[in-house]
């Protein structure tokens, strides 16, 4: 690195930790922890160098720290940052039972010319959408509260596959873009990246476009996976309310220029990335939401 800047992320996992417990399947938390930070990281143009744990219980089991420990190893892995150390702490007299907590913290670093800024969107801009694992590791709360009232459980076997509980479909691990995706930064091919969290497509969109431009999303190419379809029904919700709540299907967003989409589709079929154009960036000059989503694969936004 010849003019570097350090990048830092902390989160955790939320209350994906309940429907874990209660599923006893711990086997993935670490990499939605690692995730959950490296891609923060990324989407300010950062690769991500190393990683630290945080891991707070009544009693410590051997065997599920052990799985939990193994899972952020397995994400600093696909990341291709180091473990190099964290805390564990017993305090029954903040925990009971089985439950636990877990945070994590990442520093990562990147060229000053190649740090990834609002700014650099410009009109005529492309959004692609690059798929996401599954749920991911927010709405969690609407999930468990849509779950409890419509008395299904973890166990319960899916509507749309049979094969797969409802537990083992919502545990499915965050997906780490950093492989990806950073190859395309050093490259200087994306102008902005929306992790897409908490708050949806519409906050973190948001985030990665300036106010005087607005991120227009209409695509009919992407099908929306069948869980989005699932919670929406259980949670009994708009469509505009689960894209300010979930990824629907689309873990980042990538921003770039009309000029560079053959280079990034190239890239990214090469790599068996599956994607999805989203739709383009345009001039705001009403002043609306800088973000509007007029068709989302099977949902027609108003």
């Amino acid at each position: 690195y010849k003019d570097p800047i350090l990048l830092s992320s902390t989160d955790g996992v939320g209350t994906k930790l309940k429907i874990a417990i209660e599923s006893k399947i711990l086997d993935y938390l670490g990499i939605d922890l690692v995730a959950m930070c490296v891609n923060d990281i990324l989407a300010n143009g950062g690769e991500p160098l190393f990683f630290l744990d945080y891991f707070s219980s009544s009693k410590i089991s051997s065997v599920n720290f052990l799985k939990i420990i193994k899972s952020i190893n397995d994400g600093c892995k696909q990341s291709g940052c180091s473990l190099i150390g964290g805390e564990t702490a017993e305090m029954p007299g903040m925990y009971s039972g089985e439950d636990f907590d877990l945070a994590g913290f990442a520093v990562g670093v990147v060229e000053r010319r190649q740090l990834l800024n609002v700014n650099n969107v410009k009109n005529g801009d492309i959004l692609i959408g690059i798929k996401s694992n599954g749920v991911h590791s927010n709405g969690f709360s609407l999930i468990r509260k849509a779950l409890k009232t419509n008395r299904i459980t973890v166990d319960s076997k899916l509507p749309f596959d049979s094969t797969k509980t409802v537990g083992e479909e919502l545990l499915i691990p965050t997906k780490i873009y950093v492989n990806d995706l950073l190859p395309l930064i050093k490259k200087e091919l994306i102008n902005s990246i929306a992790h897409i969290t908490g708050g949806g497509i519409f906050e973190n969109l948001s985030r990665a476009v300036p106010k005087n431009l607005r991120g227009v999303i209409n695509t009919k190419n992407f099908t929306i996976p069948k869980i989005f379809h699932f919670l929406k029904k259980l949670a009994n919700i708009s469509p505009q309310e689960m894209l300010s709540t979930f990824n629907c299907g689309i873990g980042v967003i990538i921003i770039i220029k009309k000029d560079n989409v053959k280079k990034v589709f190239n890239h990214l079929m090469k790599n068996k990335v599956e994607f999805y154009l989203l739709g383009e960036i345009e001039n705001n000059s009403k002043k609306l939401s800088n973000v509007a989503i007029r068709k989302f694969g099977e949902w027609d936004i108003t």
